[in-house]
């Protein structure tokens, strides 16, 4: 009984909304889990790259005011 409710005109869109909430939902879990997979290699690489501009800096600093 608590199916058929839904197929009323009047709860159509009642059931439309349960459906989009359901799958926001789903979408916003399975974008958690693939940034977990995704986050550690991604951190090193952007640890990388700011101690690389890190020392660029550091030289140009010197390079600029020592020469």
């Amino acid at each position: 009984m608590m199916i058929l409710k839904y197929f009323i005109p009047g709860n159509l869109i009642s059931l439309h909304m349960t459906i989009i909430n359901s799958v926001v939902i789903v979408g916003l879990y399975y974008r958690f889990l693939t940034t977990l997979s995704i986050g550690p290699s991604y951190i090193l690489l952007l640890r990388a790259r700011v101690m690389e501009e890190g020392e660029e800096r550091i030289k140009s600093y010197f390079y600029i005011n020592y020469e």
